[in-house]
């Protein structure tokens, strides 16, 4: 009969551990970890700025310019935009009556007395524009200059009404309105030669005041009235 066994006889047996120190490793890793990090901290700051580099730019200030110009100058540049307007007017009817015949677009006696039309608006604005009653005596010598260019225009439409009824192939027409155009030019060159004039007549006061920021000087016209005179209007 066999011996009684005790409890211990029955517990299974445990694995031997063949590294008693299993968690030496564990020290290393984190300290690699923490270099690592500590070297792409580093690279990652941005380089600090030179204060010795910085250099900052004042921009100077502005200067308003304000120019006051006699009332009767004033208003007369109101009628030198009129003459021009009404000039291009005159131009734009010359232009579009040739194109329209040059493209058959409209009948020869239409044509005509297109023309015709345009020749007689230039006269009474030349009559107009010479008796001009507001002209002011700093401007009186340059609007004779004008006067005598605007003269010219009649003379240069007719021109162009000879040119059409010519029996040739429309050159002398064409021709002629190119020359009308030319003194159009010339027209248009006076009327700014005299705002350059009215714009600068002796007399005026100009005062000058600066200011913050760095815009660019700045002129302005400033009168005593809020009246002007302007002829009237031939079209």
């Amino acid at each position: 009969m066999m011996g009684r066994r005790s409890w211990s006889d029955y517990r299974l047996p445990v694995p031997r551990n063949p590294d008693p120190k299993h968690g030496r490793w564990i020290l290393p890793l984190i300290i690699v970890a923490m270099v690592v990090l500590t070297i792409t901290f580093v690279n990652s700051l941005e380089p600090a700025e030179d204060e010795a580099g910085t250099t900052t730019t004042t921009e100077p200030p502005s200067t308003t310019t304000t120019t006051t110009l006699p009332i009767d100058v004033a208003a007369f540049l109101v009628t030198l935009d009129v003459y021009e307007t009404q000039l291009n007017a005159f131009l734009g009817d010359i232009d579009g009556t040739n194109s329209d015949w040059e493209a058959r677009a409209t009948s020869q006696a239409e044509t005509r007395a297109a023309f015709e039309a345009v020749r007689a608006q230039v006269s009474a604005w030349e009559s107009e524009v010479a008796g001009a009653a507001d002209v002011p005596a700093a401007l009186a010598e340059a609007h004779v200059q004008l006067v005598l260019e605007v003269e010219q225009l009649t003379p240069a439409v007719e021109d162009i009404i000879a040119g059409f009824e010519a029996p040739d192939d429309g050159t002398l027409r064409r021709e002629a309105v190119i020359d009308f155009e030319d003194q159009v030019a010339v027209v248009l060159d006076a009327i700014d030669a005299m705002r350059e004039l009215a714009r600068h007549p002796e007399g005026s006061t100009t005062t000058t005041t600066d200011g913050g920021g760095g815009e660019e000087p700045t002129t302005s016209i400033t009168t005593t009235t809020t009246s002007t005179t302007v002829p009237g209007t031939n079209a």
